[in-house]
């Protein structure tokens, strides 16, 4: 039993510490997808087809994200669904998608100390920029997309890894973090602006932090899991080694 016990925990240390560098042990994997991000590929389709009707109902759909978080394009966005000006409602989606970005990014620094949630956040933020990768690059050229990516890698290493227990953790470097996101920032905040309008951070206000909307707020059940596993396992190896003493005394 106490062999097993042993056996079990070493391979599960084994598997969470071993080669914590490599990227794909910082996998972005489906937490990153953000759907209103995704949505702007299907209003993109609807309005290259020529159905508005459809590209409304979708982004109705995200009536609330609009309101809260990027208020500063809904004008446009109303303006470009009445007189069906193609251009105007995916520019503005886009802009909203940038600065959805920004916000992503924003409170990674806030919750820079607590690694889930940066981890979370930052992947939000680069699932949002996959859907704008394509105008980007477009727009910018394939080196300014492959370096905002870059950024993103960078951050991502730069939060460290907080190991289990202490084993395997990497340490954090907030002042690289910083840098990255900033660049980040201003390559978007240059491709996508609000249109006719001075931007502003209305989408960084605590009332519309929205940080724990949608699932946002948990943090990898992964981590919970193996936490509590193990913690089980250590309590059944120390009452086994006490009930083997009893036994021999």
């Amino acid at each position: 039993m106490k062999k097993i016990i042993i056996s079990i925990i070493t391979l599960t240390l084994s598997l969470l510490i071993i080669d914590p560098l490599n990227t794909a042990a910082y996998s972005y994997g489906d937490p990153g997808e953000e759907k209103f991000a995704e949505a702007y590929k299907e209003v993109k389709q609807y309005v290259e087809a020529d159905d508005w009707d459809q590209a409304e109902q979708v982004i109705e759909t995200y009536d609330k994200e609009f309101n809260l978080y990027f208020k500063q394009t809904v004008p446009y966005i109303e303006e470009a669904l009445e007189s069906q000006d193609q251009e105007l409602l995916l520019k503005s989606y886009r802009t909203a998608l940038r600065l959805n970005v920004e916000r992503r990014l924003h409170f990674a620094q806030e919750q820079f100390e607590d690694y889930g949630q940066a981890k979370l956040l930052l992947a939000k933020a680069r699932g949002t920029f996959d859907v704008l990768q394509p105008s980007f690059k477009d727009d910018q050229g394939e080196e300014a997309a492959q370096s905002i990516y870059a950024s993103f890698d960078q951050a991502l290493q730069s939060l460290g890894n907080p190991g289990l227990f202490g084993i395997g953790d990497q340490q954090s470097d907030q002042e690289t973090f910083d840098r990255e996101i900033e660049a980040i920032n201003t390559s978007l905040k240059e491709a996508f602006p609000v249109p006719d309008q001075e931007d502003n951070n209305a989408n960084l206000t605590e009332e519309n932090l929205g940080l724990f909307g949608g699932g946002d707020g948990e943090s990898n059940p992964m981590w919970k899991w193996v936490s509590i596993g193990l913690v089980v396992l250590f309590v059944l190896l120390i009452v086994f080694n006490r009930m083997k003493n009893r036994k021999k005394e």
